[in-house]
């Protein structure tokens, strides 16, 4: 039994940046609703999961702002017209029938990594949708990343090849490293190359207890100097997977969408094209009813009747 868990701010913005200008007949923006459910549907269309789950990010600050009040801090601010999309975007999860999360406190990469691995534990074969390095340190023989932009599979091997590191030591790499989508610091000086150099035989716990393995004087004071951002670092990127999550597999199991209820939010919306894929039943159910707003529309009507 395969399980795909997808991360809805993700889709959120990579829709919106795929997709520009485009409005329904009433100005509403519309250009990340339309990407985020094609996005979906092509999931599970092509992939045909027998289970499926999405998680979204809450305004509420986590355990790492707490730690850390510069995370995440140098990202822009959500602009207003992706605001007015994201409950539009919402219902079409709960119109296509899949289970969704968000929990004060904790992120949606908590959520998800806290699902994969307790999902892989009970047998599932799980695989987390995203295009994000930090989401690497949860594969395993039964957790993969499907990257959905370059339709790509990274498992245990590619991981491994990439860093030359087991997944679980990833927190390594970017504590040293750091990472500038999410704002956390590293050691400033030291890149991939140089920590993975620095990894390959030794333990992060070792070097911070004996920095005089490092046999480059440069990258040693680099490290002295940062112990402490590196000590940070490495709890900011490493994901919670013992979110309070409630779930059990039969929630996640994937059901039949609610067609009446997309059918009413594509016209709507004016996706016609999203409209042809409706099963013709639940377009019929629709027919007979539309909106009549004014005395005019009233007249037009009873003038065709």
């Amino acid at each position: 039994m395969n399980l795909y868990l997808i991360d809805g701010n993700s889709y959120f913005y990579r829709a919106y940046h795929a997709i520009k200008s485009l409005t329904n007949s009433k100005g509403l923006p519309t250009n990340a609703i339309y990407g985020f459910t094609t996005m979906l549907m092509k999931i599970l269309k092509e992939k045909k999961p027998d289970a499926v789950a999405i998680a979204f990010d809450t305004k509420a600050p986590t355990e790492r702002h707490r730690m850390y009040e510069e995370y995440k801090a140098h990202r822009p601010d959500t602009p207003d017209d992706l605001i007015t999309q994201i409950p539009y975007m919402k219902s079409v999860v709960e119109a296509l029938n899949i289970a969704a999360f968000e929990m004060p406190g904790f992120e949606a990469d908590d959520i998800i990594g806290t699902i994969a691995k307790k999902s892989a534990a009970h047998g599932m074969q799980v695989f987390i949708v995203s295009g994000d390095k930090d989401m690497m340190q949860l594969v395993s023989s039964s957790i993969k990343i499907y990257d959905p932009m370059k339709d790509s599979t990274i498992d245990y091997p590619a991981v491994m090849a990439r860093f030359g590191l087991p997944p679980e030591r990833i927190p390594e790499v970017m504590a040293l490293t750091g990472d500038v989508a999410d704002n956390i610091p590293g050691a400033k000086g030291i890149g991939e190359k140089t920590a993975k150099d620095l990894l390959k035989n030794t333990a992060l716990d070792s070097l911070i207890a004996d920095t005089a393995q490092i046999k480059n004087e440069r990258i040693r004071k680099i490290f002295n100097e940062s112990l402490e951002s590196i000590k940070l670092s490495r709890t900011l990127a490493t994901i919670d997977t013992d979110v309070p999550v409630a779930f059990d597999s039969l929630s996640l199991k994937s059901k039949t969408p609610d067609w009446e209820k997309l059918n009413t939010m594509f016209v709507e919306l004016d996706f016609k094209s999203l409209l042809k894929i409706i099963p013709h039943t639940a377009r019929q159910a629709r027919a007979e009813y539309f909106l009549i707003n004014d005395s005019d529309e009233l007249l037009a009507f009873l003038g065709k009747s």
